[in-house]
């Protein structure tokens, strides 16, 4: 990321002149580095959707890197995983982080130097993760490799990728398309190709920014829905009318007592973190927050900048985000520039997958404004034009509330709630 945009006065781009210049000015800002995992389960179409993917970005004028999966390459040196013992694919699993860690290391400093050096957009493009390790051992086991070698999940997960493409392995509804023939590592039947899939999809439930990308289209449609997914995180504006981009989806779940979640609490995979937000003052009229979200005394933290901008010809309103990770001492520096017009956001968040969504359920907890009492909001994302939600069956909803101004973070965290700001939202105060 380039240094300036760590700063807590955020600056207001130019007033576009035309839908596309407006357009262009949501692009992100040049000099920025973004690190994408590719995951799923065998036969899921990930190194193909790498290799589009770097196509498509690199066709933007971004330099593109791309890591290679590790596990094939050792495999293909003549490792059989499926012969090993217990501890030998336990040990494996061990050396396989240890040299991912490295392989992406080389990779993310050449990506900031390029940014730095050149002012780049630049991309790093990864085959695989870190977490997907876990998969493929037990819970216990993998605790006692992240306690011998002093890592943690949050450093894993959170804090060293920017966004998760989790591709469906064709196994799960495209089986007539499995095989095992395009890739000599490659040895599971459907069956484990299934399960395989959903422990890697339980892997990375926590990770801020998660995708599915399901084979319910076409092979190449789903290649493209998975680029689609990357530009919508990375707020790419792409002008395809065939596309129908993401669109957020809130509901609220409990207020003044309501019950929260039928029978109980989440009875499916599920990450829970203690999340604080603050906002920040600014000189030009954006929204500057820092978050801070931990798990188990381990944080990461990011710095978020809202700019909003209104197209001259058509009215649309063009608002994007620019979300920057950061470390803790550039966290404590902000924390001098909190806006004392907003008190700070406290919330218990949980995250899990259903159905091929990714949900985040917050519950706000105290010290909080009045507003934030007894206040549990859900959240996912749905393709535009989506009306049905498919909700999970458990979750007690009494309203949908997207778009609904009061229900902003930005205005709930208001010292004064007599005024409301609409920048992404509908004003109904």
């Amino acid at each position: 990321m380039d240094s300036s945009s760590s700063q807590g006065l955020a600056k207001s781009p130019a007033a576009p002149s035309s839908l596309a210049a407006a357009a262009a000015a949501a692009a992100p800002a040049s000099g920025c580095v973004y690190r994408v995992v590719l995951t799923g389960g065998p036969c899921a179409g990930k190194t193909t959707a790498q290799a589009k993917m770097a196509e498509f970005f690199s066709n933007l004028g971004w330099t593109v890197y791309t890591t290679p999966e590790t596990a094939t390459v050792l495999l293909r040196g003549g490792v059989n995983f499926a012969e090993m013992s217990a501890n030998q694919q336990a040990d494996f699993q061990e050396n396989l982080v240890k040299t991912m860690r490295q392989i992406e290391k080389t990779f993310f400093d050449m990506a900031a130097l390029e940014a730095k050096e050149k002012g780049r957009r630049t991309l790093v493009l990864c085959d695989r993760g870190l977490l997907d390790a876990s998969a493929y051992v037990d819970a216990s086991e993998w605790d006692r490799m992240l306690k011998a070698n002093a890592w943690n999940n949050v450093e894993l997960r959170d804090a060293r990728y920017d966004h998760i493409v989790h591709m469906v392995s064709a196994a799960d509804g495209a089986e007539s398309f499995y095989q095992t023939a395009n890739n000599t590592a490659r040895t599971e039947g459907l069956a484990l190709a299934r399960d395989l899939d959903r422990r890697t999809q339980d892997a990375w439930v926590g990770h801020p920014y998660v995708d599915v990308v399901d084979n319910s289209t076409t092979f190449d449609e789903k290649l493209q829905r998975a680029i689609d997914a990357v530009c919508h995180r990375f707020r790419v504006p792409v002008e395809n009318p065939r596309r129908k981009g993401m669109q957020k989806r809130k509901y609220l779940l409990k207020s003044g007592g309501t019950p929260l979640l039928k029978g109980g609490g989440i009875p499916v995979a599920h990450q829970t973190f203690e999340v604080e937000h603050f906002y920040l003052l600014t000189t030009d009229g954006s929204q500057a927050r820092v978050r801070r979200r931990t798990q188990r005394g381990a944080s990461s933290y990011q710095h978020t900048i809202r700019h909003h901008s209104v197209s001259g010809a058509g009215g649309a309103d063009l608002s994007h985000e620019t979300r920057i990770p950061i470390g803790v001492r550039e966290f404590q520096a902000l924390t001098t520039q909190r806006d004392p017009a907003h008190a700070n956001i406290y919330k218990t968040r949980s995250v899990f997958l259903w159905q091929r969504h990714y949900f985040q359920l917050d519950v706000y907890t105290p010290p909080a404004p009045p507003q934030c009492a007894d206040l549990v909001l859900l959240e996912t994302y749905v393709e535009h034009g989506q009306s049905e939600v498919n909700l999970p069956p458990w979750i007690a909803v009494q309203r949908e509330v997207t778009g609904l101004a009061e229900f902003s973070m930005y205005n709930l965290s208001r010292v004064d709630t007599t005024t409301t700001t609409t920048i992404g939202e509908k004003k109904t105060m």
